[in-house]
């Protein structure tokens, strides 16, 4: 896993060969929402410490959207975790919220229900509540009694520094790839694996060797008049330099298009 402010994964996958079933170690990566305690989340999110100093109208806004749609839950009940998605944010500070607890409407502020039903003192008393259910009878938990769920991809868009930080890791070199592959497998111990054993599969421990050969690259022919007549490639590459073309024409159009291979027996069917 790697630190982008959001989490990262690396997804793997099995695909069919034609003698056997590999495991395919594709390292397709993705961001995800770190399972963080929320006031942490909101720390990071407006890059400040909040616990010193009450919250702005706009970093209200902002913390609105970055827990939109969030599911968390909550550590303030001993033996019952129970998760929630986020509905809102209160408007006003926790030392400020009350609601009616009875059919008297009798107000109970949330510090005084908190201690009093589960034994837990709020501390930053200037921080917002999460709003859960609907906006008749919503439900308020303190930022300090929520944990964001592990697991959650995150579909909002990455800024600058996320996207380098991605694009870092997963653009390996070769080697570097094939040491995480084996790395994966290893860690996963799947000689171990209760299942594995259940339908006895086992899973070999280095990569699967594919018989083949490369091709020498073709030698070049350049008009006789040129500095340099012939040119062989390298690493698949060359220029024009001190080079002239046999015979040069001038392209009045030109067409490009990229077909699979169904679709070139398709193509040729109808030429």
């Amino acid at each position: 896993m790697h630190h982008l402010g959001e989490f990262l994964a690396g997804k793997r996958g099995k695909r069919r060969c034609r003698f056997s079933t590999l495991y395919s170690g594709s390292m397709a990566s993705a961001a995800f929402i770190e399972p963080l305690h929320v006031i942490k989340f909101v720390a990071q999110l407006l890059r400040k410490d909040v616990l010193s100093k009450p919250l702005s109208d706009s970093g209200r806004t902002k913390i609105k959207k970055g827990l939109r749609g969030v599911k968390f839950e909550v550590t303030h009940r001993a033996n019952v975790i129970t998760k929630y998605r986020i509905a809102n944010l209160t408007t006003q500070p926790t030392k400020k919220l009350m609601f009616p607890v009875d059919e008297n409407a009798t107000m109970k502020s949330v510090i005084e229900y908190f201690q009093e039903m589960y034994g837990f003192t709020i501390q930053h008393t200037h921080l917002l509540c999460l709003q859960v259910g609907n906006q008749k009878k919503a439900s308020y938990l303190h930022m300090e009694a929520c944990k964001i769920v592990e697991g959650q991809r995150n579909t909002k868009r990455l800024n600058e520094k996320q996207i380098t930080a991605l694009l870092k890791v997963t653009c390996q070199r070769p080697r570097d790839r094939e040491n995480d592959n084996l790395k994966t497998v290893q860690h996963n111990a799947y000689d171990q694996d209760p299942y594995a054993k259940k339908f006895c599969i086992n899973i070999i421990k280095k990569l699967a060797s594919v018989e083949a050969r490369i091709l020498p690259a073709p030698c070049l022919k350049y008009h006789e008049n040129g500095k340099e007549k012939d040119c062989l490639p390298q690493v698949g590459q060359w220029n024009m330099m001190n080079k002239k073309v046999i015979n040069g024409m001038g392209e009045q159009m030109g067409l490009c298009q990229l077909l699979t291979q169904c679709s070139i027996k398709c193509c040729s069917l109808v030429l």
